[in-house]
């Protein structure tokens, strides 16, 4: 479409870990540098709107004002910030911005209005723009006024990054050919039940890591751990277990363990039989058997760590896993795709992110739409494209 001289607004998420006013990982700063560039090459002003910070209350908020020097640094471009981007005559200040600037509105999650969705809200942030662009994947799954009101006003679309992290996924679960594996870890197994019976019905193999590993331990009868109670979700684990078997996916299991047992020592390895003490990692056994299953598969998706990896010595499981699933990618062996969040930083702590087919930027959304094949972002998208064109 014509852009020159129009106003797009948006939405990123620069929601960046920081320390003491400094950013500890800029990268989903640079997620949506493509698509703004894009934007800008073809006339539009840019206006990019993020959050910053966990939720609405006051004292989580932080301000994204400190974060202009990075975007600066970043898109080679100026910044203008607007605080307070609903007062009357917003709109005409932004249409005078030089279009080679950047305008950056304070943080979304000032205003409680954001993160309930008020419709009012929405249409108050839609006036500030002409078109809408959801570059912010990560917060897909959140029904805020950002993504998923906005749209409702304006004509709006997805940026070039949202696109990339719909179709890997696609990819992974529609393509005509090859082994599919999914490695599934983390310590609730509430969070992961609904992800867990899609995989079963999708997927070749399914390795399982972490306290959801206890789980079906103990539904098996064969639980050294105590790790987790199964009791609660018996019927989901029994019926995970007996779709596996209808559709032929493979569960895997881990056989041994890495268990601090008592505070004078590091780690012991347990085997499923000798021990009661509580589990913080998979032991060599099962990362053995974890990477001969990877080896007889052609394509990936991790989800969870298997272990404790941000304390010593517990991240050898994910570490030894991420070295290996990163040299079958290196070698064009397998094609790996990696969901977010505790995930994502694990392959950046072990020194292997860049060495994946994909790494994905989000985590809840990413577990999100894997599990449900849609998004609230995307649901959003579609009201726009049938109410506008």
């Amino acid at each position: 479409m014509e852009l020159s001289d129009k106003v797009v607004l948006v939405r990123v998420d620069f929601n960046v870990p920081m320390d003491n006013g400094d950013i500890m990982d800029d990268a989903r700063i640079r997620v949506p540098f493509a698509t703004v560039k894009d934007l800008q090459n073809r006339g539009a002003r840019v206006v990019l709107m993020s959050h910053l910070g966990k939720t609405s209350d006051q004292t989580g908020i932080r301000s994204l004002r400190q974060l202009i020097p990075y975007i600066e640094n970043i898109y080679k471009s100026s910044v203008l910030f607007m605080e307070n981007y609903l007062d009357e005559g917003a709109k005409s200040l932004i249409e005078k911005v030089p279009q080679d600037r950047l305008i950056l509105l304070e943080n979304l999650r000032c205003h409680p209005q954001e993160e309930s969705c008020d419709l009012d809200f929405a249409r108050k942030l839609a006036s500030l723009g002409d078109f809408f662009v959801n570059e912010a994947f990560s917060v897909s799954h959140r029904r805020h006024a950002s993504v998923f009101g906005i749209p409702q006003f304006l004509l709006s679309d997805l940026g070039e990054n949202f696109k990339k992290e719909i179709k890997n996924i696609e990819e992974f679960f529609n393509h005509s050919s090859g082994k599919r594996m999914a490695i599934i870890g983390g310590s609730k197994l509430p969070t992961k039940i609904k992800l867990l019976k899609r995989l079963v019905a999708k997927v070749d193999k399914l390795a399982l890591g972490g306290g959801i590993a206890g789980a079906f331990l103990s539904y098996l009868k064969n639980d050294p751990t105590g790790i987790f109670d199964f009791k609660e979700y018996e019927p989901e684990v029994k019926e995970i277990v007996e779709n596996a078997k209808k559709f032929g996916c493979e569960l895997i299991i881990p056989t041994d363990f890495s268990a601090l047992i008592s505070a004078k020592s590091d780690h012991a390895i347990m085997r499923s039989e000798n021990s009661n003490t509580t589990v913080f990692d998979i032991g060599p056994d099962s990362v053995k058997l974890l990477e001969d299953h990877i080896a007889a598969s052609d394509m990936v998706l991790w989800n969870g760590p298997v272990g404790l990896f941000e304390r010593s010595p517990f991240e050898f499981g994910t570490k030894a896993i991420a070295e290996f699933i990163a040299k079958r990618t290196q070698d064009h062996q397998l094609i790996s795709i990696i969901g977010g969040g505790d995930t994502g930083f694990a392959m950046k702590k072990f020194n292997v992110a860049d060495k994946m087919t994909c790494i994905s930027t989000a985590g809840g959304a990413f577990l999100n739409y894997v599990e449900n094949e849609d998004c609230p972002a995307l649901e959003a998208i579609r009201i726009s494209r049938q109410k506008f064109r």
